[in-house]
């Protein structure tokens, strides 16, 4: 089972556990999540739930439904924690991001850039610069930042700073 958290208005935090079969979304007085903004159309667009994730496609509306930021022009197959826009409401598809990514693609890219990898057999083939773990210069350690009693004396530290550079020069 589906559900869609609120993300702004009045009802921001707000869980809509969505029934398994298709539903509408609209102004419309038989939609079942109803909007009353002018910005929604009477029947905006449709979800559906199906085994890969929730299937979200746009009834006409003259407004569009956005997916991700981005204004959908098919249908568009919503994974959890996918944003979804219809009007002024943003919404998010409840659960958590699946950890995996697509099977093949889960490989590190120091996996992939190795040292037979085409830029030590053709040394002009790419610009991509293979660097062993042996070779990398360990990080320098973080400077400690001063601690200061009051902004006079931090300002005091920044006027002696600036002139022992201008000495070194």
């Amino acid at each position: 089972m589906h559900a869609l958290i609120v993300n702004t208005g009045k009802h921001k935090g707000k869980k809509i556990v969505l029934p398994d079969k298709e539903i509408i979304i609209g102004r419309d007085e038989t939609s079942f999540i109803r909007m009353t903004s002018s910005e929604v159309s009477r029947q905006h667009c449709s979800l559906t739930p199906t085994d890969k994730g929730l299937l979200v496609r746009d009834l006409g509306s003259q407004n569009g439904t956005i997916v991700n930021n981005a204004k959908i022009e098919a249908e568009t197959l919503l994974q959890p924690g996918d944003k979804l826009q219809i009007g002024p409401i943003h919404f998010e598809l409840a659960g958590a991001r699946p950890s995996k990514t697509a099977p093949g693609l889960d490989d590190d890219i120091f996996g992939w850039l190795s040292e037979s990898d085409t830029a030590t057999e053709f040394p002009n083939a790419s610009d991509t610069t293979i660097v062993k773990a042996a070779q990398a210069a360990p990080a320098p350690p973080p400077e400690k930042k001063p601690t200061f009693k009051s902004i006079a004396e931090e300002a005091r530290d920044i006027i002696r700073r600036h002139r022992e550079s201008l000495e070194e020069k």
